[in-house]
């Protein structure tokens, strides 16, 4: 793809025994794998295609970290899909005409391929918006119309994604067949996070997983930072063990992004 086409491929090394979701949002995204493995009864043998729209929307929201990204490029990775993130910078930042011709490719390519389209920060585009006045204006609102007609119509799976709900129109939501919350783990989960990320490396004795998880509210991704920080540090050391001072200071650091701080 060129460099001004508005999506690119996006993949992970991780299986699903590395995510860590609860059993709520485990079974919502089950759902999305039914109906790719299925459509083609449902919609034809089953004859749904005369009362369903086509193809799959599902809206997954929830706090940074919690696992989007990553359940669709395993729910692409389960169904033999490819999974292709959409810039919405790039379809708005351009001239309508313009706009609707990258997004009339986009849709070309992905109908014609089978790909997973996951558009991210989803807010940016979809969210609420007030009374607009200008002719900018106006022509970022044609824009968003017809790219969520061509998403309505789309027959394969499309995610679109978000950090904050409440930023996110309405209606823009109801389009969808399925709202996904990504929820922070309790702490049995970021336990199992803490050790999934650490396992294989050589801890120093003072090291209390278990503490740092009831402690510390956390997501998947935070502790990923924390596994990063932590590695730098043991790394210049010999022998290169991973200390407790190094996970604290990691989770300072991560809390510190949030505006909060470690007791």
């Amino acid at each position: 793809m060129t460099g001004t086409f508005p999506a690119q491929p996006i993949t992970t090394p991780l299986e699903w025994s590395d995510l860590v979701l609860d059993e709520a949002t485990q079974r919502d995204v089950a759902d999305i794998v039914t109906w790719v493995r299925h459509h083609d009864m449902l919609m034809n043998e089953w004859r749904l295609a005369r009362r369903l729209k086509p193809g799959f929307r599902s809206f997954f929201y929830g706090p940074p970290g919690t696992g989007k990204t990553l359940t669709a490029c395993l729910l692409g990775k389960q169904v033999g899909l490819p999974v292709y993130r959409v810039d919405l910078t790039k379809i708005v930042s351009k001239f309508i005409g313009e706009a609707g011709t990258s997004v009339d490719d986009l849709f070309e390519s992905a109908q014609r391929e089978h790909w997973i389209l996951f558009f991210d920060e989803a807010d940016a585009l979809f969210g609420k918006r007030t009374e607009r006045q200008s002719a900018n204006d106006r022509a970022a609102d044609l824009q968003v119309a017809y790219l969520l007609r061509k998403i309505e119509d789309y027959p394969w799976v499309a995610i679109a994604a978000t950090n904050l709900q409440s930023h996110v129109d309405d209606a823009f939501a109801r389009r969808f067949q399925s709202v996904i919350q990504f929820r922070m783990p309790d702490a049995e989960q970021r336990l199992r996070l803490w050790r999934d990320s650490f396992r294989g490396l050589t801890l120093a004795a003072d090291v209390d997983l278990e503490r740092l998880a009831q402690d510390y509210e956390l997501c998947g991704g935070n502790i990923v930072n924390v596994l990063r920080y932590a590695c730098l540090q043991a790394v210049q050391r010999e022998p290169p063990l991973i200390g407790e001072g190094d996970l604290l200071e990691g989770v300072r650091r991560e809390l510190r992004k949030d505006g909060r701080s470690a007791a």
